[in-house]
């Protein structure tokens, strides 16, 4: 089992080295990793403009990867829908007291992966699904018990979000030949645990606190490894 987890690890490390690495051919994604870096920065030092500059252009800058791909025309088509209702959570996200509707764009985003990872071979597994309940039943209890008005938001699109975590994580997905395909799963699985650490800073943390700082760091460097890790995968040529 510990060799099989650094296997994986491993595995998805070489696949963001190389990620990353495609910067050189490829201008829009080493603007994309320049305003990851700048808004994670940012994060955790409170600067709020450069925030605010840097979170709209990411999900565009990411498109370029689809555009580029030799994929379907429905392919592309579901992964620039995903990706542009990433980007209007991310817009709804800027403002206060806006994970609700934030969620309702992501929501789209995940309904859009979990169509193109279906369309590549992924299938449901109940081992998969049972790791992925728990995180979303205890999640589900917090919301109960502090803010009632979160639960129909954290079961329905915890829900999706669960599905693309357990979907991108099928090792069926893997091809010895295609780095960015072993790379997938750990997309899934940093979006999950994005969303849950967002969720946390936002029941527990006070606005302006260096905890407040450093979750809202957490947040945007695993969601925007999360969101290349994935596009990558599924649409690498």
């Amino acid at each position: 089992m510990l060799n099989g987890f650094v296997t994986k690890t491993r595995q998805g490390a070489s696949a963001l080295v190389k990620a990353v690495s495609k910067s050189g051919s490829e201008p829009e994604r080493a603007a994309f990793v320049a305003a990851a870096g700048a808004h994670v920065c940012a994060s955790l030092m409170g600067v709020s403009k450069v925030k605010t500059l840097s979170k709209p252009t990411l999900m565009p800058l990411l498109a370029g990867r689809v555009l580029r791909s030799s994929c379907g025309s429905l392919e592309k088509g579901l992964g620039l829908v995903g990706l542009a209702s990433g980007w209007v959570g991310d817009l709804v996200l800027m403002k206060p007291d806006s994970l609700p509707k934030g969620a309702a764009g992501f929501a789209f985003n995940h309904a859009a992966y979990i169509a193109l990872l279906l369309r590549r071979g992924a299938r449901p597994s109940a081992v998969r699904a049972g790791i992925r309940a728990v995180p979303l039943l205890g999640a589900a209890g917090f919301a109960a018990i502090r803010e009632p008005k979160m639960l129909p938001i954290v079961l329905g699109y915890g829900g999706l979000l669960a599905t693309t975590s357990m979907l991108a994580d099928d090792s069926k997905l893997h091809d010895s030949s295609n780095l960015a395909s072993f790379g997938m799963g750990h997309g899934g699985n940093l979006f999950l645990i994005s969303d849950a650490v967002l969720f946390a800073r936002e029941l527990f943390l006070e606005d302006g606190t260096v905890a407040a700082q450093f979750a809202d760091g957490a947040v945007m460097g695993t969601y925007t490894i999360a969101q290349l890790l994935l596009v990558d995968g599924l649409f690498s040529d």
